[in-house]
């Protein structure tokens, strides 16, 4: 599917490989990671112990006016 990406729509795949299934796991397990760091970013920036960095300004920015969910957010910074 990293070849051909538009084929990930015809759900003939599925039967042939657990792609689908496998990247939904890795996904959540990234996401998870990334989950951690950004709630010791915030917990930094709330104790006034985070230093200063790209992260940070993301972090306190407001992202969501943007249409950037938490998710996103997350990952970008």
């Amino acid at each position: 599917m990293d070849t051909f990406p538009q084929l990930a729509k015809y759900r003939i795949f599925d039967y042939f490989s657990s792609w689908r299934k496998d990247g939904a796991q890795v996904h959540k397990l990234d996401a998870e990671i990334y989950r951690e760091y950004w709630n010791r970013m915030k917990k930094e920036i709330d104790n006034k112990t985070a230093a200063h960095s790209w992260g940070k300004g993301f972090v306190q920015s407001d992202y969501t006016k943007h249409g950037v969910d938490e998710l996103g957010a997350i990952y970008a910074a």
